[in-house]
């Protein structure tokens, strides 16, 4: 059960910090004083609180801000462990008014990525450490006394005492810098107001690369100095475009002077929006100038786009408490791809969006017990289990975007300046949001999307032909359960059919021509044409218009939802693929992969069906594959260079000879990993590692892997390494990797995991490992966001009784640990739905390999 907690701010109201840390680096420990300006409220009381963790407090003053500035007596400060807080008991009556709170602190710096941690790596053989800083959700506790709360604004003056000689960021500029007594201490500007959760410092042996905005915004790109600063010069160029973009399109300027962003090498998350100073991890900012990667660079500029679309978004304006964080997260997840259209056009970028947000919302919202946009939080703690990408982020996206395309882009902005003038610096809640939206567009917003937030799952809107137009239905979509009676306001998001809303169970269309709904997937449901005939002219129309890719994607995935629910078959999804074989758009054939992928996994271990893939594949991709081969050319669009490395990928899919020599031979004669083309090093690797797998290929990869600075070239070995087909090898592999004093970073645990829980042949060893890892990893993971990723990930892959029996006997007696409760349920509910799918497919699956032969 979850617990609730008082908020702190409804007893004293922070006006300012005036904060010292002093780090001891050789100690790992620091110690700190800070004084906090603010304002006592609600009735006298012999007690004020603040929050702190794990700190150990002393030399308490409070001073009562009144004429006399009389001093109020502390007898004692006790710190509660399971409030997270300190009290200080006075003998008398603490009154409303101005207080200054003074409080003089110690504490250690521990590796969980949490409030004040190290981050480790090596340089011209020597061991080196950034000390960096994470404190959302409700970590800035960990570093000094506060109340660390989203409402709980303030203005901060920070003071860093820290060793010399190294480069000190934080959320404002340097006001003053000296060295003292061997101490460099480091005074910073006043920050502007807002929630603890947005401050940060960072300190250490870094270097960076810098830039102005045309408003002269400072745009500085960091990282540890084992990197080259080449490898930031992107993100940079890019971080200043996408400043520049947001500036005009939001009509608001960016209240900074600078905006500093540093690459770490550990960081638990992907990235973090610190006021000014934005966190991300290494393979999110730093991309190689000399191997370029149009997905890496793709991701990169996309988590860019995100976090500094939240230097308004959640930084100039704040939820009030978490329970609306999705506002925060679910906005950047729309505006990302909303600057990335803009700023490269050649990327098509809602396609890039629909093969991935859209997969993800959609894919995830089948099951009764998964959360809703917006769920109540008693709790900080709780923060940890909102954190489902597929929702607070993918899906609060889309329902954003359906918002954006139902009222039109202009009024959208409009709302959007209007917000950010009424709310800066203030903290909101979603209605705030609805009244601007539904002022600039003349459209009650709040009646449209508050059902989409407060109830959970998704609808599917039917379609069927009647004697005078069609019928379209609406119920709510679900895998584990029948349908509820929820009913939702459904933008058709066409104009065609005289009905803009769907907000009954059903509605008759005059019209006899067959609607396209939702063409671009913008809506968050499933459409489903029931008649064959229908269905026949839909995928005939999406199929021919080259401008309907998205259409495409979002069709496709439909037909896999209803057969994930058994209205229809994998078949007949596999047959769209087999007539979109001339497709031209790569991602596109990234669903058409997941259709393929998705049927590979119902058909594991069984012949028939991985030999028909096999020759499927190969049909699907030999002739692309002739006509692009292997190499770029610097002339071609990114979509030709992406459906290259796909086309590669099918063809090694199938196991064709010349295509598995290929990979080998460029494997061998290479003269170095790094030389091999980003974008096909997990290809070829990968295809080494299966083929010829043998202890000098391991040690290669291994050691490279250990030795390599460069993230992307990781990411590459993980995957390829983790696709092993020997026992042997796998044993190998994670007793080295992701063993307790393994060679994997922690940060990077829940990818090798994953990797290797899809992986058919490593699936029972991986979940060997996560069993009597269980404890070591509760210790160290315990109390951020990412400790529920084991169950997703273990859940993913899983599709048989025997499977669901082994999860359930682990995973039933943690049901209580509230982090861990909606997981569990959700992945239960996904394991039985795909098991009941696996039995109605398999002999479709059979039957329909067998007539290809």
């Amino acid at each position: 059960m979850s617990k609730s907690v008082t908020r702190l701010y409804r007893q004293f109201i922070p006006e300012n910090y005036k904060l010292t840390i002093e780090v001891n680096s050789d100690k790992i420990t620091f110690s700190g004083h800070v004084v906090i300006f603010g304002k006592k409220v609600g009735r006298p009381s012999k007690r004020l609180t603040f929050h702190q963790k794990n700190l150990k407090i002393s030399d308490t003053v409070v001073t009562n801000h009144a004429k006399d500035k009389k001093s109020i007596k502390i007898d004692r400060a006790n710190n509660h462990k399971s409030y997270d807080e300190v009290r200080l008991h006075s003998p008398d009556l603490i009154y409303p008014g101005q207080y200054e709170v003074e409080l003089s602190f110690e504490g250690k710096i521990t590796d969980n990525m949490t409030g004040l941690y190290p981050c480790y790596f090596e340089h011209e053989g020597k061991k080196k450490q950034i000390f960096a800083t994470q404190f959302e959700s409700h970590h800035a506790r960990e570093v000094f006394p506060c109340i660390d709360e989203p409402e709980a604004k303030a203005t901060f003056d920070l003071t860093l005492i820290t060793e010399p000689e190294v480069e000190v960021l934080s959320n404002t500029e340097i006001k003053s810098q000296k060295t003292d007594n061997k101490k460099l201490i480091t005074a910073f500007e006043k920050t502007p107001t807002m929630s603890s959760y947005l401050l940060a410092f960072t300190f250490g042996d870094i270097h960076g690369v810098s830039a102005k905005t045309k408003n002269n915004i400072l745009v500085k790109s960091w990282a540890s100095v084992a990197q080259d600063k080449k490898t930031l010069k992107y993100a940079n160029d890019e971080t200043v475009v996408v400043l520049d973009f947001f500036e005009d399109y939001f009509d608001t300027p960016f209240p900074l002077k600078k905006l500093d962003q540093i690459a770490l090498p550990d960081f638990e998350s992907g990235a973090m929006e610190n006021w000014g100073l934005i966190t991300y991890r290494e393979i999110a900012l730093l991309t190689d100038p000399d191997n370029r990667s149009v997905p890496t660079e793709q991701y990169v500029s996309m988590v860019i786009a995100h976090e500094i679309s939240h230097q308004w978004f959640g930084n100039l304006v704040t939820m009030k408490w978490w329970d609306d964080l999705w506002l925060n997260e679910s906005f950047a997840s729309l505006m990302e791809h909303l600057v990335l259209d803009k700023l490269h056009p050649d990327w098509h970028q809602w396609e890039q969006y629909a093969s991935v947000d859209i997969i993800s919302s959609s894919n995830r919202d089948l099951y009764s017990d998964v959360q809703p946009v917006g769920t109540i939080v008693k709790h900080p703690d709780e923060i940890s289990t909102l954190f489902d990408p597929a929702i607070v982020y993918a899906k609060g996206g889309r329902l954003l975007k359906m918002m954006r395309e139902y009222i039109g882009d202009s009024a959208f902005r409009e709302g959007l300046k209007n917000y950010f003038k009424v709310h800066a610096y203030k903290n909101t809640v979603r209605d705030d949001l609805w009244t601007e939206m539904s002022k600039s567009s003349g459209k009650d917003i709040n009646a449209l999307m508050t059902p989409w937030l407060e109830q959970s799952g998704m609808p599917v809107v039917k379609i069927t032909k009647d004697t005078s137009g069609h019928t379209i239905t609406q119920s709510r979509f679900l895998l584990d359960k029948n349908e509820d009676c929820k009913l939702w306001p459904i933008p058709l998001l066409s104009s065609e059919y005289g009905i803009d809303v769907l907000i009954k169970k059903s509605e008759h269309l005059t019209s006899a021509k067959i609607p396209l709904i939702n063409p671009n997937g913008s809506g968050h449901y499933i459409v489903h044409y029931a008649d064959d005939k229908n269905l026949a002219e839909i995928i005939k129309k999406v199929k021919n218009d080259p401008n309907l890719s998205e259409s495409r994607i979002n069709l496709l995935n439909d037909l896999m939802l209803l057969a994930r629910r058994g209205d229809d078959s994998i078949v007949d999804a596999l047959k769209l693929v087999q007539e979109l074989d001339d497709e031209p758009r790569d991602a596109v054939w990234s669903i058409m992969g997941r259709v393929l992928g998705l049927s590979a996994n119902l058909g594991e271990f069984n012949e028939i069906i991985e030999d028909g893939l096999r020759k499927l594949r190969y049909s699907l991709a030999h002739k692309n594959y002739q006509k692009l081969g292997w190499n770029d050319k610097e002339t071609e669009d990114p979509n030709t260079k992406m459906l290259r490395a796909t086309m590669i990928g099918l063809m090694l899919g199938s196991e064709d000879n010349l295509a598995v020599a290929k990979a080998k031979e460029i494997f061998k004669y290479a003269k170095t990993l790094e030389e091999i083309p980003s974008d096909r090093r997990v290809l070829v690797f990968s295809t080494v590692v299966k083929f010829a797998d043998n202890e000098k290929v391991i040690d290669v990869l291994v050691d490279k892997y250990k030795t390599s600075v460069d993230p992307d070239l990781q990411s590459s070995i993980s995957g390829s390494l983790s696709a092993t087909r020997s026992e042997k090898t796998a044993k190998r592999l994670i007793a080295e990797a992701l063993g307790k004093d393994g060679f994997v970073r922690m940060q990077d645990i829940f990818r090798w995991y994953a990797y290797f829980m899809r992986n058919k042949h490593t699936r029972e060893l991986a979940w060997e490992w996560l069993v009597t890892s269980w404890d070591r990893l509760e210790k160290q993971f315990g109390g951020g966001k990412s400790m529920d990723s084991f169950v997703t990930y273990s859940s993913g892959p899983l599709q048989t009784k025997e499977w669901f029996k082994k999860f359930n006997t682990f995973f039933e007696p943690k049901i209580n640990d509230f982090s861990l409760t909606r997981g569990i349920n959700v992945a239960k509910a996904e394991i039985q739905a795909r098991i009941e799918w696996r039995d109605r497919e398999l002999k479709n699956l059979e039957k329909f390999f067998i007539s290809l032969q």
